[in-house]
């Protein structure tokens, strides 16, 4: 079964822009990496749909979504493929979440948001 991209809360309305940033900020805070991960993608994908680089649907798979993201603007390919995977083996595989998964997504946020922007600097990170 593909994994599926973290839905918006049913009946929220569309949180400000850095509500899922701060809400991750938060669970790491309490050392809830795995949840922290999740709000990080869902901070990635609403950064994505708010630039026009996607049009989110309900049920969409992590790989549709990257799929999506990557024909529209493929310099973002690099970091959303790897938040996908990151979200995947903590969701889906059921490993155990740690710091280091928060801070690589932290960094993968960054790396996305370098993209959308045309930050010539922008570049993988191993």
């Amino acid at each position: 079964d593909e994994p599926r991209v973290p839905a918006p809360r049913a009946g929220a309305a569309e949180p400000p822009a850095t509500a899922y940033a701060s809400l991750a900020d938060r669970l790491a805070a309490e050392g809830r990496y795995a949840e922290a991960v999740r709000e990080r993608l869902r901070d990635m994908i609403r950064e994505l749909v708010a630039r026009r680089v996607i049009e989110h649907r309900p049920g969409m798979t992590v790989a549709e979504l990257t799929a999506a993201a990557a024909r529209t603007r493929p310099p973002v390919h690099p970091p959303l493929h790897a938040a996908g995977t990151i979200f995947s083996d903590l969701w889906y595989a059921q490993r155990p979440a740690r710091p280091e998964h928060d801070r690589r997504m932290r960094e993968l946020v960054a790396d996305l948001q370098r993209e959308l922007a045309g930050d010539p600097e922008a570049g993988d990170r191993p």
